[in-house]
């Protein structure tokens, strides 16, 4: 019995929170400027700021095989943190920043093994809610975004004789519909070095029922 490797590529996977957009830049004295502002300190009392704290030790994931195709799931927890006068946070709302990435991998299909190593954060934007431009106010609609990267590792099990690789051919040919894609709800943490020295997890085994692979 032996695994045969089938693919094996980095990666690359995008999580971030709200819009794509800004407001303004605004300059000192604008109408507009202070009617958000207004809005915003009304919402909240002495409010000086809004932003994103991300929590890299906790990313969870999971992987669904398509032919030819790896899926993969998953989300940064972080927090929103509300901070008002004296730079006291106060209100820290937990969020889930989802991700999701289609990898190419040639001759893959449901019921393959996939092995993938624990997330690498490239890039990030980090970016609070009232932010500055050119000397202006700017509001930012985009507070978070993390560029990760994985290494993915597909292989199908099979008997090797005389130089010859047969599968075993596993694979649900009978399905009829579309095939579940697996969540990362309800999923044990993932460990990182990236949070207080934390010793990285060992990349582990998917299932070889539709391909979970959760650090």
């Amino acid at each position: 019995m032996v695994e045969k490797v089938i693919c094996s590529k980095d990666a690359h996977k995008t999580a971030e929170f709200a819009l794509p957009a800004a407001l303004g830049p605004f300059g000192a004295g604008d109408t507009l400027l202070t009617g958000l502002l207004g809005l915003l300190t009304g919402l909240v009392p002495g409010l000086v700021n809004v932003r994103v704290t991300p929590n890299y030790a906790g990313i969870e994931q999971e992987i669904t095989v398509l032919k030819d195709t790896v899926v993969n799931f998953g989300f940064v927890p972080a927090t929103i943190d509300v901070v008002v006068a004296g730079g006291v946070v106060e209100l820290s709302i937990p969020i889930r920043v989802f991700f999701q990435e289609h990898t190419h991998c040639p001759g893959a299909r449901p019921g393959d093994i996939v092995f993938e190593t624990d997330p690498v954060v490239e890039a990030q934007l980090i970016q609070p809610l009232i932010g500055s431009d050119d000397g202006g106010t700017v509001i930012n609609l985009l507070l978070f975004k993390a560029i990760l990267r994985t290494h993915i590792t597909v292989v199908r099990q099979g008997i090797e004789k005389d130089g010859k690789f047969c599968d075993l051919d596993n694979h649900d040919k009978h399905r009829n519909g579309p095939i579940p894609i697996n969540t990362p709800q309800n999923l044990i943490a993932n460990s990182s070095a990236l949070a207080g020295g934390a010793t990285p997890a060992p990349a582990s085994a998917a299932s070889t029922n539709n391909n979970n692979a959760t650090q």
